[in-house]
């Protein structure tokens, strides 16, 4: 059963002692302590039966830069638990508490930049978590947000079924854009979506999708919508 270390970030020095603070040149940062770890998780998933597909987006380790931390650190994002695993000096797989002073995490080859933000989702409501950024222009924000589902197995009742392995789905995709509010809402599927959104601009909403053949499901489409909202 694979252990999974909780370690807390904290922004001063506490009884765990999970960071050390430090005065840099530019401030205050932190130092990933890895020796003082909080508590064993064992991981609810991790069961004797094989489990098929993948939590993570992306299987290996790779160099990330976190915020307020001066050294990078082999990381991996988990999109089923929407959290951060990193690997320490002892080769030891610990997941990153969230926290609100480190809300960028950004690997850089290739570039890909998390952002720990609050968003309204359709259907939780209001979350926070971990978004993607996809594209900036003005004050609007374009990103997406990655999930996994896992799906338990389920044991053969008599010989006339077969056992079911317990699976991760793939990676499913949801996109968010900040407004000039600088709420982060969720992007619209469609143009009576859009519409909604900015009533009063109907007319150049209408004009603007037809002439340009925009369609909400793709990745450059959304991009241009944004360059559209940017300039209204």
């Amino acid at each position: 059963m694979k252990k999974i270390i909780y370690i807390q970030f904290v922004a001063f020095i506490c009884a765990f002692k999970c960071f050390c603070q430090n005065q840099g040149t530019n401030g205050t940062y932190y130092v990933l302590d890895p020796n003082h770890a909080g508590k064993i998780f064992h991981n609810p998933t991790s069961e004797t039966n094989r489990i098929l597909g993948t939590p993570y987006t992306q299987t290996k380790f790779a160099y990330a830069e976190i915020e307020n931390i001066p050294d990078k650190h082999f990381m991996r994002y988990n999109a089923y638990s929407d959290n951060f695993e990193f690997i320490t000096f002892k080769n030891d797989t610990l997941e990153m508490e969230k926290m609100d002073n480190i809300n960028n995490i950004t690997f850089t080859k290739p570039y890909k930049k998390y952002s720990y933000l609050n968003y309204i989702s359709n259907t939780k409501g209001r979350k926070k978590g971990y978004l993607v950024e996809m594209y900036t222009k003005g004050d609007f924000l374009l990103y997406k947000k990655e999930a996994v589902t896992f799906y338990a197995g389920k044991k053969a009742k008599n010989t006339l079924e077969t056992d079911i392995s317990a699976n991760y789905s793939k990676v499913s995709y949801s996109y968010f854009f900040k407004t000039k509010t600088g709420n982060i809402i969720p992007f619209p599927e469609n143009k009576k979506q859009l519409i909604k959104l900015y009533p009063d601009k109907k007319q150049e909403i209408e004009t603007f999708i037809k002439e340009n053949k925009v369609s909400f499901s793709e990745d450059y489409d959304r991009i241009k919508i944004i360059d559209f909202l940017s300039a209204l």
